[in-house]
């Protein structure tokens, strides 16, 4: 009788069945970095969600050669971005569904769904995190980790979200920045010194600039309040 087999006798607890499932390279424990890349960037309003879906369709088009039936991402990776897109929850960003789960849902083979989500992210409209978990109760010789589905990442290429922005309408990085720039200016020329210092964040500076204008307004004291020589 092994140790393992006595420990098990001794503590009443049945065999615990190996997986045989290795941990892939580069996994990280669930409940890291997922989190804050769902929020920037697999929350996003309905009218996106649209307009995402269409920039797809489109580079779809124009990347499917004459006498070919599929472009860069296939109709089956159109598929499966539309039902990842679906899947995303509204108020987190989470997707993490299993490969298994996705092939059932939009009734394709795992191998068709497993070589969509790569054409997909080949293209920059999709990316993943592959995940791990310990695994709870297990004993020191048993295994410690298991491997759990990927946490799917929704980007955007840069000619899709070009198209978005169009399709959307809203201003480019250019124009923003330009109507930022100048909001500031009329701001700056309309404001009082004591806002303009309130409007700097490091209050060391803020301390320095507040210290200079109490020495400016003691040197020049407001008009007719000059002491007569």
């Amino acid at each position: 009788m092994t140790a393992a087999s006595l420990h098990q006798v001794l503590s009443g607890r049945p065999a615990r069945e190996r997986t045989g499932q290795p941990v892939r390279r580069n996994s990280h424990n669930a409940g890291g970095a997922e989190l804050a890349l769902w929020r920037a960037h697999n929350m996003f309003p309905r009218e996106e969600h649209n307009a995402r879906m269409r920039a797809a369709e489109e580079f779809e088009h124009e990347t499917k050669l004459a006498g070919r039936r599929n472009g860069a991402l296939g109709a089956i990776g159109l598929k499966v971005y539309r039902y990842l897109m679906r899947l995303r929850g509204k108020k987190t960003g989470r997707l993490d569904p299993t490969i298994r789960w996705i092939a059932d849902q939009i009734h394709h083979s795992r191998s068709a769904v497993a070589t969509a989500l790569k054409r997909l992210k080949d293209h920059g409209f999709l990316d993943w995190i592959r995940r791990c978990q310990p695994i709870e109760g297990a004993e020191p010789d048993e295994q410690q980790t298991e491997q759990i589905a990927n946490a799917y990442i929704l980007p955007l290429p840069a000619s899709a979200s070009e198209r978005v922005r169009r399709m959307l309408r809203r201003p480019s990085e250019f124009v923003r920045a330009v109507a930022e720039k100048l909001a500031r200016e009329r701001k700056l020329a309309t404001s009082t010194v004591d806002e303009v210092i309130a409007e700097v964040k490091d209050p060391e500076l803020r301390a320095l600039l507040d210290a200079l204008r109490i020495g400016v307004d003691s040197a020049n004291p407001p008009s007719g309040q000059t002491e007569a020589l």
